[in-house]
């Protein structure tokens, strides 16, 4: 009797340390195998400035590898394809200059764009800023309405629901493993006595 107690208790810590792991493991895997997404920008995310900007820069949350990279302007109300092209990679920042003949005015526009993430996938995305032109700007209407790591979180949500799922089924299977273990040793000790 003294051995089957014995073995049970050693059965539920195994079954602890399994769980501990499949836990740990579930916690630190959307972390680690989510695909790069923009952190920062300049024009800032969803930001309000005075005009349209000579340069557009996304810093994401890794370093885009160096390949297949776009990035396009366009009217968010209209959705016209201002301009595109590769832009230049520094480290975790993506930037593309506007060309010269690029003034539309006052407006919302989204900064929409594919990279090669550092995990090595495709990834498409967007942002957006708004114009307001010098009469607006004057009355110092400035600023940020949406917070980036806000942003982020959204995007791995889906991400995180899955693993908390599995993480579930998984604590399901091993409390099931430590049941059929726990009822055979019981069953195979009464058949000794």
């Amino acid at each position: 009797m003294r051995d089957t107690a014995h073995r049970a208790r050693a059965g539920l810590v195994a079954a602890a340390a399994a769980l501990t792991g499949v836990f740990g493991a579930a916690a630190a895997a959307p972390t680690a195998t989510a695909h790069d997404s923009v952190i920062d920008a300049d024009p800032g995310l969803d930001a309000s400035v005075d005009n349209f900007p000579e340069r557009i820069t996304l810093e994401f949350s890794g370093e885009p590898r160096p390949n297949f990279n776009t990035v396009a302007v366009s009217d968010a109300e209209s959705g016209e394809v201002l301009f595109s092209g590769e832009p230049d990679l520094d480290r975790r920042f993506v930037s593309i200059d506007v060309p010269a003949d690029v003034d539309p005015g006052p407006g919302t526009y989204t900064v929409g764009f594919q990279i090669t993430s550092s995990d090595g996938h495709s990834t498409r995305g967007k942002t957006q800023f708004t114009v307001l032109g010098d009469d607006a700007g004057a009355a110092g209407a400035t600023g940020e309405t949406a917070d980036a790591s806000d942003e982020a979180a959204a995007e791995e949500g889906p991400s995180s629901w899955l693993w908390i799922a599995l993480g579930g089924v998984a604590l399901l299977a091993v409390l099931g493993a430590v049941i059929v273990w726990f009822t055979r040793s019981r069953t195979s000790s009464d058949k000794e006595k």
